[in-house]
């Protein structure tokens, strides 16, 4: 069986047994991963990478997410797994997944993302369907979230001290279809999601509890001292971006690309 490993924080004993407790229930076992914090960045990384004075740069928080992700890669090398399923505390798991995870052998993918979203992704034309009845499509997009996926040790060695995690958040890299490091990855998407990152109103979050890590506002202050200069930059990076995706929209169209969300197999099994 695959090797499991989720992020959490000390201090968050009830997330702690939030997944214990489902992972328990479908017979799994998973390792768990200290969640690192803004408070353990260097004066250094703060400097580097945290610095709103630069016209791009990472909240504090971001970076911490980051680097808790990466402790997750480090320790599945360390332990020599062959591939890994690395989830976040606040992730509701399908019914569906250990049928999924026992199937894995032959699935030959580097990155197998796993999560649902209500935002349609551009997907490509399903490669596989598992005995398990979950459809293994290639993406186009960037999705937003981090919350579950699948990674092998080859994609782990090229994203561990990518300096791509240290410009951008998590998710921006770990599934760009256009940049290094993700680009030279193959990765495919579940349909439907076997993972669903809970929101702030779901019954469950209100009784385990938002993150500890603030969302603090932090004022972007280049934004504020180069008005000009950082609406031209916003303007020529959404042409770029905007360009980029039209083009290889229009040229995967001819292979069967389309727009659709990634339901959530819920605990029945039943997308919602």
């Amino acid at each position: 069986m695959v090797s499991i490993y989720y992020i959490n924080l000390a201090s968050r004993p009830d997330r702690r047994e939030f997944m214990e407790h489902q992972l328990a229930g479908l017979g799994l076992v998973g390792t768990r991963i200290e969640s690192a914090t803004p408070d353990d960045l260097t004066a250094e990384q703060l400097a580097l990478y945290c610095n709103s004075e630069k016209p791009k740069y990472l909240r504090p928080r971001e970076l911490a997410c980051t680097m808790s992700h990466e402790r997750a890669w480090a320790a599945m090398l360390a332990n020599g797994d062959e591939r890994a399923l690395i989830l976040e505390d606040d992730a509701e798991l399908s019914s569906m997944l250990p049928r999924l995870l026992a199937e894995l052998d032959g699935i030959d993918i580097d990155i197998l993302r796993l999560e649902a979203t209500g935002r349609r992704l551009r997907l490509l034309p399903k490669v596989q369907t598992t005995a398990g009845g979950v459809d293994l499509h290639p993406f186009r997009s960037t999705p937003m979230g981090a919350a579950g996926y699948i990674v092998n040790a080859r994609a782990a060695k090229a994203l561990l001290g990518h300096p791509a995690f240290r410009v951008l958040q998590t998710d921006l890299v770990l599934y760009n279809p256009f940049e290094a490091p993700a680009k030279s990855l193959s990765r495919l998407q579940t349909l439907p999601g076997m993972v669903c990152q809970l929101g702030q109103e779901h019954p469950v979050m209100r009784s385990v509890g938002k993150s500890d890590i603030a969302h603090v506002e932090e004022r972007h202050a280049f934004k504020f001292k180069h008005p000009i200069q950082f609406r031209w930059m916003r303007f020529r990076d959404g042409l770029v971006d905007g360009y980029r995706n039209a083009r290889d929209h229009f040229a995967n169209r001819k292979n069967g690309l389309f727009r659709k969300a990634i339901p959530f197999a819920g605990a029945d099994g039943q997308g919602r």
